[in-house]
């Protein structure tokens, strides 16, 4: 086995193995039909990766690169996981749902304590251009929300991805859902505005708990 090989194997030990036996988890206990007293959120099912989303950086750039290619780029020793990430679809502007909810994502961040340096909240704004944040939702974010990653993604894109995941014909960019990303950039969980913080909290706890990389 070549060196490129040994590298591929060991990187898919120390980082698929733990964040999958987390994801498959969680699924037992959805197909027991256990789920309403174990995980709150509801499961994507098939996962979407992350970059089929196309994400963009406020200077038009990927946002996110695939597992693989992250791990092709890196010695074993050198790999650093990436985090978990709560992605918080909404507009360009962020009206007053919008600006309740990022506050109380922030907070439940916070009570992740510890945890909470495994966690990156993201805005992404969904619409039918990539311009970039009006100056009055940056001004907000800027105090509000300063340690607040923002992406941009095209209105077509997502709803072609998300809209076969939902059966209730919800909108999941107007509805302010947020969707959590595993440090694979497996997109696999999403929660609605009827999920409290409580509720996004304690799945948060499970996953760090079920998976000790990212």
């Amino acid at each position: 086995m070549d060196i490129n090989k040994l590298k591929l194997t060991f990187l898919l030990l120390i980082a698929v193995v733990p964040i999958s036996l987390a994801t498959w988890v969680f699924s037992l206990r959805e197909v027991q039909g256990v789920n309403k007293t174990t995980n709150k959120g509801q499961l994507l099912a098939p996962i979407i990766d992350i970059t089929a989303f196309d994400f963009r950086d406020g200077e038009g750039r990927s946002a996110y690169v695939s597992f693989e290619d992250i791990i092709s780029k890196v010695l074993p020793k050198d790999y650093s996981p990436q985090p978990w990430r709560l992605i918080y679809l909404g507009a360009p502007v962020c009206d007053a749902v919008c600006t309740e909810r990022l506050y109380f994502l922030r907070q439940l961040h916070i009570r992740l304590n510890a945890e909470s340096k495994r966690v990156e909240r993201v805005y992404a704004q969904v619409s039918n251009t990539l311009d970039t944040l009006p100056e009055v939702t940056k001004a907000h974010f800027s105090e509000q929300q300063p340690d607040l990653k923002i992406v941009y993604a095209l209105t077509p894109t997502v709803q072609a991805l998300l809209t076969p995941t939902l059966t209730n014909g919800s909108n999941p960019i107007t509805s302010h859902y947020i969707y959590v990303v595993d440090p694979l950039g497996n997109v696999m969980m999403f929660f609605t505005p009827e999920n409290t913080p409580e509720q996004i909290l304690s799945d948060l706890d499970k996953l760090l708990d079920q998976s000790s990389v990212g």
